[in-house]
């Protein structure tokens, strides 16, 4: 169903998640409430603001754009054709974002988009950014980047030095970074090496915790499961997702849209690290809804898939190799290419895909 909603439909239909319980029935019956077919390459990244009202999308095609979620309509543009742009997060300063450079150097770049002004610029990386993410809490002003220079590096908006910088061991050919729900813990993938964990108050004395990583393929990128942060999702090279236990390390299961993508150590990269990591967006094609009840992807293929969380957790556990798990459904709708990124509202009952043309995605549940 390819519905062109008015705003006020989509202010009636968009729920607080957190108050209406996402079943596996509701999840089912997502569909597109509208579609933006506005950019000219893949789009590669989306960011929600705090409120959960606007999103903000970065695209091969060197734009970024501003989305007004709650009303459906397409709010600013601009471009950074001289240095690209990925990985672009909105701050705590209202008004401004940061982004990551993907031309002539690999600077983070802080941007009023109400001026269209640079504020400042945080250089160090040596290498092309994989992650980049703001500190959870609200009135933060820390980000956390990670490089394939091999490093990870915690920032404050208010200065251009880095709080600190960690080499990360095995990290030469890609690392990712993300932080937990409570923002006191960032969690590092070297490459198919190992997840470190690291307090965010003395990360130069190294991961109070890690643990090899039980494949040999590429981690494209990792996120959180909310709301507490007990579950680790690893977006890894060959679209599959791992499922970690966030205190022990340790995989519990293998989420997959068909099941000989599992996860196997035979597996060899066929193109570098940074390829595969590029090639799932660094792992931007993941998602879960905020009261963890549901992961979330983007296929090639242009359709989404879904997994029951409860479902999941239900039949897993520490055996290896990890069970593996597919998909509960599939939406009704699909883009016209590859999905780039899948991100679902903070706030509001509403998913957010992108493909060349982003998608809004709603439920009448």
């Amino acid at each position: 169903m390819n519905a062109e909603l008015d705003s006020e439909t989509l202010n009636v239909l968009r729920k607080d998640p957190l108050q209406a319980a996402l079943t596996t029935s509701a999840l089912a019956d997502f569909y597109i409430a509208k579609q933006f077919p506005d950019n000219k390459a893949l789009i590669t990244s989306v960011d929600f603001d705090i409120t959960g009202t606007h999103c903000i999308t970065t695209s091969r095609d060197e734009s970024l754009r501003i989305y007004d979620c709650a009303s459906g309509t397409r709010e600013q543009v601009s471009y950074s054709k001289k240095y690209g742009c990925n990985l672009a997060q909105f701050t705590a300063q209202p008004g401004c974002v940061a982004y990551a450079s993907t031309k002539i150097n690999d600077t983070v770049r802080y941007l009023s988009y109400e001026t269209n002004q640079f504020i400042r610029y945080f250089a160090g990386h040596t290498g092309m950014v994989t992650s980049l993410q703001r500190s959870p809490n609200a009135q933060s002003t820390s980000m956390v980047s990670a490089s394939m220079d091999g490093t990870v590096r915690l920032w404050n908006l208010d200065t251009v030095k880095p709080v600190c910088t960690v080499n990360i061991e095995g990290g030469k050919n890609g690392v990712a970074a993300a932080y937990d729900p409570s923002g006191m813990v960032v969690a590092v993938a070297a490459e198919s090496q190992a997840i470190q964990l690291y307090d965010v108050r003395k990360m130069t004395k190294g991961p109070f915790t890690s643990a090899p990583i039980t494949s040999k393929l590429t981690v494209a990128g990792l996120k959180f499961m909310p709301p507490t942060g007990d579950y680790i999702l690893l977006a890894m090279s060959d679209g599959s997702i791992m499922l970690l236990d966030a205190f022990q390390l340790t995989t519990l299961a293998v989420l997959s849209s068909a099941t000989h993508n599992a996860i196997s150590p035979t597996i060899a990269p066929v193109a570098s690290a940074l390829g595969q990591m590029q090639q799932q967006c660094f792992g931007q094609k993941i998602t879960a809804t905020p009261d963890g009840r549901a992961v979330i992807a983007g296929n090639d293929n242009g359709g989404i898939i879904f997994w029951d969380f409860d479902t999941v957790l239900a039949n897993s556990g520490s055996k290896q190799p990890p069970a593996v798990h597919a998909p509960n459904g599939t939406w009704n709708g699909s883009h016209d290419g590859p999905v780039g990124v899948c991100a679902f509202n903070p706030l509001l009952m509403e998913c957010v895909t992108g493909s060349q043309s982003l998608t809004l995605w709603t439920s009448i549940y």
